[in-house]
């Protein structure tokens, strides 16, 4: 399950969030993990508390409440603190996966998909691709900037070093109301099918079949739901 948001911040809120990083305190990422894999990890992050992370954090929240995309994928029951990271020539992170359990607020949550926003452009940087281990085989990716990636907390990933320029990124770890991914998928589906029958029919969300799937997404979602 991993799914690309090409455009999830505008031009206006890049020029905003990058301002409030150059006036933002970065502390040694390595801070933020367990020492097993400190030594796999080099980079710098905002530093909690300051003032320039909860001004960060307000605007890619606000653009992830209003992405219909992002809220028919994830099914959030809770969004995480998001943590901003930059990585200079020589930094990296190696392999890994992320903590399923994760700290508030508002209180510890359970990371069912983690959400990768990508803050400048790639050509502003020459290596540090995120590279997810999938089933099939190493998936790298490097978006524009804006675009976001979401993908299983539990999947296998690193950061390869950054060779020149600067990489800038957004991480948040969300709760889904959904638990298991394959039910997620399948009411992802049924959003799909949905949205064809608004798009390309003429009753749109009033044809008779729209209705009957839209029925069976709320007797699955009441299955398999949680708040």
């Amino acid at each position: 399950m991993l799914f690309c948001l090409p455009k999830l911040l505008t031009d206006q809120e890049l020029g905003e969030i990058h301002g409030l990083l150059e006036a933002a305190p970065f502390v040694d990422g390595r801070q933020t993990v367990g020492i097993a894999i400190k030594s796999r990890k080099r980079n710098r992050e905002v530093r909690a508390g300051a003032a320039e992370r909860a001004g960060v954090d307000a605007i890619v929240r606000a653009a992830v409440s209003r992405s219909r995309d992002f809220q028919l994928i994830a099914l959030p029951s809770l969004i995480g603190p998001f943590l901003f990271s930059r990585y200079g020539v020589g930094e990296f992170y190696g392999d890994h996966s992320d903590n399923v359990m994760m700290s508030g607020p508002p209180h510890r949550f359970r990371a069912d998909l983690s959400m990768t926003v990508f803050l400048n452009r790639p050509e502003d940087y020459q290596g540090g691709e995120l590279v997810l281990d999938t089933d099939m085989r190493p998936q790298p990716i490097k978006l524009q900037a804006g675009a976001a990636v979401l993908y299983p907390t539990t999947v296998l990933h690193r950061v390869e070093p950054v060779t020149a320029g600067e990489r800038r990124v957004a991480i948040c770890w969300i709760q889904s109301s959904v638990r298991m991914a394959a039910q997620r998928q399948i009411l992802i589906d049924l959003a799909q099918s949905l949205d064809f029958f608004m798009k390309t029919t003429k009753e749109g969300l009033e044809h008779p079949q729209a209705i009957r799937l839209q029925k069976v997404y709320g007797n699955l979602m009441q299955m398999w739901g949680n708040p």
